[in-house]
């Protein structure tokens, strides 16, 4: 990825991006949004299709500044995608659940991206396996997978979204009730949240002789 100067190290907001409700939460730096969609394994793609919104859910990956999915050839909404339908791409990590004296003051902490983009079909197969290779990377870091079949890389839709139009919202202040309910006899607090990846299970048409590797054994996201 090219070396950034101090004058690009945020993205400018956009009628569409700018955070209107609760502006002070909005986040523009880029490495935070870098980090925040790093870290996500889902995320969500609004488009329409026939007149109708889609939302549906994929695995993303960034590379420098775009981020990517891929699918089957066959895909409604990649070959929709593909053939110039906008997209509202945004992904959501819950933190925290935040329990206050009052049904309108339980909330999350969260941190979540959305970025608005239209999608550029990956033609160069060479890139096709980067993208593969950066998925498997992101997903399951170390993990050593065969060389993609041309088959396999003919048969999937490869689209690239670059970040021009993008914002990150957060929220990580915890209890915040009406000043009154401060007084009341009630509990109030944080439940932090977590990913925990569980014991790795072999398949069962494994090879004798192969070990569960440590990055599967030391997962966690």
């Amino acid at each position: 990825m090219a070396k950034r100067t101090a004058g690009d190290a945020r993205y400018a907001p956009t009628p569409k991006t700018r955070v209107r409700r609760r502006p002070k939460r909005a986040v523009y730096d880029r490495d935070i949004v870098h980090r925040i969609l790093d870290e996500a394994l889902v995320a969500h793609v609004g488009f329409v299709a026939d007149g109708e919104p889609r939302v549906l859910p994929t695995a993303i990956a960034r590379i420098g500044e775009d981020v990517f999915i891929h699918g089957s050839a066959n895909n409604h909404m990649l070959t929709c995608l593909a053939a110039g339908a906008p997209a509202c791409i945004a992904v959501t990590l819950a933190d925290s659940i935040v329990a206050g004296r009052s049904g309108f003051g339980c909330s999350m902490d969260y941190r979540s991206v959305v970025i608005y983009s239209n999608g550029q079909t990956v033609q160069r197969a060479a890139e096709k396996e980067q993208i593969i290779e950066a998925f498997v990377q992101r997903i399951i870091p170390g993990h050593r997978v065969r060389a993609p079949k041309a088959q396999e890389v003919a048969a999937t839709i490869f689209l690239r979204f670059p970040l021009k139009e993008v914002s990150a919202k957060i929220r990580d202040v915890g209890v915040v009730d009406v000043e009154e309910d401060y007084s009341l006899d009630l509990w109030a607090g944080v439940i932090p949240l977590c990913l925990n990846a569980g014991a790795p299970r072999s398949c069962p048409r494994l090879k004798p002789g192969i070990d569960v590797p440590a990055y599967a054994l030391k997962y966690r996201r």
